[in-house]
């Protein structure tokens, strides 16, 4: 389950959690531990982007939301892409 997880991941140009479980007809709690257990084993990367935004907010698409709620965005790491591979 947790390489088909990653495997979604890696094919969305949007990431929803709840769209993965939607998909791969997967209870949504299950979804969020999955996610957990990927970052744990350090498969993807999570990151809140509220301390390294470099942008300027004028041409930002999260300019009206931003310090409001943070965007996370997620990134498969090395080790996440060599288990695709296989």
């Amino acid at each position: 389950m947790l390489r088909e997880i990653l495997k979604e991941i890696n094919e969305s140009d949007y990431i929803s959690k709840a769209n993965i479980a939607i998909k791969l007809n997967i209870n949504l709690g299950l979804i969020e531990d999955a996610f957990s257990q990927l970052v744990r084993m350090g498969y993807i990367k999570e990151d809140d982007n509220m301390s390294s935004c470099m942008s300027e907010c004028k041409g930002c698409a999260f300019a009206k939301t931003c310090n409001k709620s943070p965007v996370k965005t997620v990134t498969i790491t090395e080790k996440g892409k060599k288990l695709l591979s296989k």
